[in-house]
């Protein structure tokens, strides 16, 4: 039986810690949150301990850190966790800064623990199957990539969501995702270029961020928190041979239209939803990377190239200038 702490009661906390409940092999042992009694409600829903000492986190009892709190602590929390030598669950983005980030892959490689963090797009049916689709050539080369995350501005504790030099704005909190996905669909970006109204926190925020890949691709990814309506996502991807749309209030939220060498004409539509939580189905691989003892589906290094996009953008974002990978 694997043992978790989890480091964090908000809502990606509970969330995790209810996965965590459902899957065999392991259970939440002990929750530590700044605040005592989010702790102690959230341990008393998964019969957990509620710690007050970040110590018992990282006691020998304990097997696995979550680091579900907010994105300043993440650093903290998981190089103490690496150098404890527990494997390591954190949520995205890795981290704040580069150089925290920085510290995180250092302390994760020397103590040789697994580490995922959780870049859950990646499991999401639609942007899993484009990604199939793009690699396995089925709409040819990609010229055009659009993405976009629409929401409306988060709270958090102590609103900090809304101190951009905390949560790094709708840049590096929410399109990371779209940046991390990218990244793993076209490989390494050489340029990019970002316009954001973060100097409009705490009340809102917008970006639209152009990046240039190797591969010759362009992708523009639109992050919004001044949305009022529903969450929602949508992208568009424009290859030599087709075209792969996921708009996700469409009941068929993936279409794929590949052109017909014969007709010229566009062909099949593949509708897919998600018949089980993307969440679920993170932490159930990153428990069995661990009880396997293999590398996490979303490496420590994986993140830190997510964050180094999202970071580069926010830098263009903030002068105003293209930035080179």
């Amino acid at each position: 039986m694997l043992n978790i702490a989890l480091i964090g009661a908000g809502t990606m906390g509970q969330m995790h810690a209810g996965n965590y409940t459902e899957i065999e092999g392991c259970r939440v042992a002990k929750v530590y949150d700044l605040v005592p009694e989010a702790a102690k409600t959230a341990a008393a829903d998964i019969g957990a301990q509620a710690v007050s000492d970040i110590a018992e986190a990282y006691a020998d009892d304990i097997d696995i850190v979550a680091v579900t709190c907010p994105t300043p602590h993440h650093a903290e929390y998981c190089c103490q966790a690496a150098d404890a030598g527990k494997h390591i669950f954190c949520e995205k983005p890795l981290s704040r800064t580069i150089q925290q980030g920085e510290q995180i892959v250092k302390a994760v490689s020397d103590a040789g623990v697994i580490m995922m963090v959780g870049h859950v797009v990646r499991f999401f049916p639609e942007y899993a199957t484009a990604t199939e689709l793009v690699k396995s050539g089925a709409i040819g080369d990609v010229g055009m990539v659009r993405t976009t995350r629409i929401n409306t501005m988060p709270l958090g504790t102590d609103g900090w969501f809304q101190d951009y030099q905390q949560s790094g704005g709708v840049t590096l909190d929410m399109i990371i995702h779209d940046f991390d996905w990218l990244l793993w669909t076209f490989g390494k970006p050489k340029t990019v270029y970002s316009r954001a109204l973060y100097q409009h926190m705490p009340t809102l925020d917008y970006s639209l961020t152009s990046i240039r890949f190797e591969s010759g691709a362009i992708a523009h990814v639109e992050g919004s928190w001044a949305d009022l309506g529903t969450f929602r996502t949508s992208f568009e991807i424009a290859g030599s041979n087709g075209l792969i749309e996921h708009d996700s209030t469409q009941n068929a939220t993936l279409t794929v239209q590949q052109r017909q060498i014969e007709e010229g004409l566009a062909g099949v539509q593949v509708p897919s939803s998600p018949a089980k939580s993307p969440y679920l189905i993170e932490d159930e691989l990153f428990i069995e990377a661990v009880a396997k003892g293999n590398q996490a589906p979303i490496s420590v290094d994986d993140a830190f190239d997510s964050l180094r996009l999202a970071l580069a953008a926010c830098e263009s974002a903030e002068t105003d200038e293209v930035i080179n990978l």
